[in-house]
């Protein structure tokens, strides 16, 4: 088994943000200034707008600090995608509830703060938490060219986003929505993901794309089926992959057929 190597002062240390990621933090503050949700429409417009600046990027470091809380937690958990997905925001919604009603009283000393208001905003700030996590995730996604720089010999890179308990060889990958099905030899989980991303982190693994949606190792395919109309192949795990027309003769190149 591959050690996983932590640098942890890498870890611990507060990541400043980039140039892009204030500019973007500050057109998020401003369209939640202009909204004023929470009951900030009461503010004065300038004061509003200050109120949101600072408060969303308080709040982007709690996000920050929340993604790695889960990464630690449950990076090698064969947890469903859905709860992996969400929890940053789940367990950034309670502190930012409170600073909300908090902040909105030091601007509005009139404010009267409750258990009950806290509460009531929760879900409201765990929605607009999963909405605004989803467009950084996008804007922030890695591109190509930084994948390209960082890949390893023998797909090392993607084996390493697999979690212990499914071990290191790899059967299949098959796509689901926005996320990958990777199938190893002893087990099976879901990684957030793109296919042509995990195809530049596999380039030097031993295997190929049969398909848009499929990517198999060349050692752990049993047998091909093939008819008139589609062609098949056999996984030693027991999984049927189609083959798309495209790759056909790529398949047809390693002798199967």
């Amino acid at each position: 088994m591959t050690n996983r190597k932590i640098d942890i002062e890498k870890a611990r240390s507060l990541p400043l943000p980039s140039i892009k990621t204030l500019s973007i933090n500050l057109i998020f503050a401003l369209v939640l200034g202009f909204l004023g949700p929470f009951g900030s429409y009461q503010i004065p417009f300038i004061k509003r707008l200050l109120y949101w600046i600072i408060l969303f990027n308080i709040g982007y470091f709690i996000y920050i600090f929340s993604h790695r809380i889960v990464d630690s937690l449950f990076s090698n958990k064969n947890l469903h995608p859905a709860f992996l997905y969400m929890a940053p925001s789940l367990l950034a919604t309670f502190p930012l509830a409170f600073i909300v009603v908090f902040a909105t009283q030091f601007v509005q000393p009139h404010y009267t703060i409750t258990f009950t208001m806290v509460f009531y905003i929760l879900p409201h700030i765990f929605i607009l938490g999963i909405i605004i996590d989803t467009i950084m995730r996008l804007i922030h996604r890695n591109p190509e060219v930084a994948i390209r720089n960082k890949q390893q010999l023998g797909g090392q890179l993607f084996i390493n986003r697999l979690p212990n308990e499914v071990g290191e060889q790899l059967i299949c990958l098959s796509m689901e929505d926005h996320y990958i099905l990777v199938h190893t030899k002893i087990g099976s989980h879901m990684l957030l993901m793109r296919m042509k991303d995990a195809l530049i982190e596999l380039k030097e693994y031993p295997g190929l794309q049969v398909h848009r949606s499929h990517w198999v190792a060349k050692n752990q395919i049993e047998k091909v089926n093939k008819t008139s109309r589609k062609v098949i192949l056999l996984m030693r795990n027991g999984l049927e992959i189609p083959v798309s027309r495209k790759f056909y003769p790529e398949i047809k190149a390693l002798g199967f057929i």
